[in-house]
């Protein structure tokens, strides 16, 4: 009899959510096996091996590492005043290095689920915006890609930046309320970052836009680094 290929898997799914879970090993922060940008191996981890199951996988990461790239700006849920959240939802990218960066195979998961064409790139020191709708953000000088179908949730969620081989680069797990600052919720302004140097999951490190509908494609309104 032969049994499916994929059978291994089904297998470590039912050890690592019955009793040998509580024997396995606790890995931290940054090995391979978290895939889903939490930072905890867990069962949501498991789930993205086996969504991606057969896919032929080509991208070897550069031997200096995958450039390092920030998720700095979130406007998930614009004021009525504004406009649909359909239409101007948006999040922003920064490269903070000097050199350009090829984005073909980046993508955006958790959340929204996008992933960067052939062709994609952003420049050393530039921002680029990927949005609920392209034509909204587009012409004013910097790049803007639609994610297709989806949004922001207005709650908050899981956002991570991923490189082609699947390594979270970053990922921010927003929300709107605790330590958060609860004014992007509708109230005009966008979530800003105000560090690069810190903990992106950090509510300290992100705080309301001044300008109303954020600042996408361009420096933060409160940028502190």
């Amino acid at each position: 009899m032969r049994f499916p290929s994929f059978l291994p898997l089904i297998i470590a799914c039912c050890l690592l959510s019955g009793p040998l879970a509580a024997q396995w090993p606790t890995l931290r922060v940054g090995c391979s096996a978290e895939l889903d940008g939490d930072g905890v191996v867990g069962m949501s981890d498991l789930l993205v091996v086996l969504a991606q199951f057969g896919t032929t996988c080509d991208s070897e990461p550069p031997e200096d590492g995958w450039p390092q790239l920030h998720i700095t700006e979130l406007h998930y849920n614009p004021a009525s005043a504004q406009g649909n959240d359909s239409e101007y939802e948006f999040l922003e990218v920064y490269n903070p290095g000097a050199n350009a960066v090829d984005l073909q195979g980046w993508s955006l998961t958790e959340g929204i689920s996008f992933t960067f064409p052939q062709g994609a790139s952003i420049a050393g020191g530039a921002y680029l915006v990927v949005a609920a709708m392209d034509v909204t953000y587009s012409g004013l000088g910097y790049p803007v890609y639609d994610w297709g179908s989806g949004g922001l949730h207005n709650s908050g969620e899981l956002i991570a930046l991923r490189s082609p081989d699947g390594t979270v680069v970053e990922s921010v797990n927003y929300s709107d309320n605790g330590d958060w600052d609860s004014a992007p919720d509708g109230q005009g302004p966008s979530l800003e970052r105000l560090f690069l140097s810190g903990d992106p999951h950090d509510a300290a490190q992100w705080s309301a836009s001044i300008n109303t509908g954020g600042t996408p494609g361009a420096i933060n309104s409160l940028w502190v680094d």
